[in-house]
């Protein structure tokens, strides 16, 4: 008995599986923590960034990004977070506001859309506002 393969292809077709699942409204695990910049936040380069800041005198564009890069680079080892922490865009019930303005420009310079990477050079540009991360965190973890 011979059995070819196009005998057998009859019966392969699509997959018609879906898989659906409801996230529940708050985390199951951890917390989340917003990281966004104010809204009255229009600052578009690191001399504005300052400005905000610490209120200051303007300072040239080389020397604002050296200083705002300074920043960032001490803050991120005083932060309660792990080296990675995961990030996501989505809130759920229960997830608070980081309101600590260079915590905020800290984790934007330090994250990509999905991590948070503590040891990350800082990338200025990823300080605009509008973006928003939300850190999935430990539950005893707060900023």
């Amino acid at each position: 008995m011979t059995i070819r393969t196009t005998d057998l292809l009859h019966n392969i077709g699509p997959c018609h599986t879906t898989i659906h699942w409801d996230a529940p409204a708050q985390r199951l695990f951890g917390l989340g923590i917003v990281i966004a910049l104010p809204v009255t936040c229009e600052a578009a380069c690191a001399s504005q960034l300052l400005l905000l800041l610490d209120g200051g005198k303007l300072r040239s564009t080389k020397a604002a990004e050296i200083e705002l890069r300074r920043r960032i680079e001490a803050r991120a080892p005083e932060l309660p977070l792990p080296p990675v922490v995961a990030a996501t865009d989505q809130t759920r019930n229960g997830d608070v506001e980081c309101t600590d303005l260079l915590t905020i420009m800290t984790v934007l310079a330090k994250s990509s859309s999905r991590v948070y990477l503590r040891d990350k050079e800082p990338n200025l540009a990823s300080i605009v506002s509008g973006r928003r991360l939300v850190l999935i965190v430990p539950k005893e973890v707060t900023l």
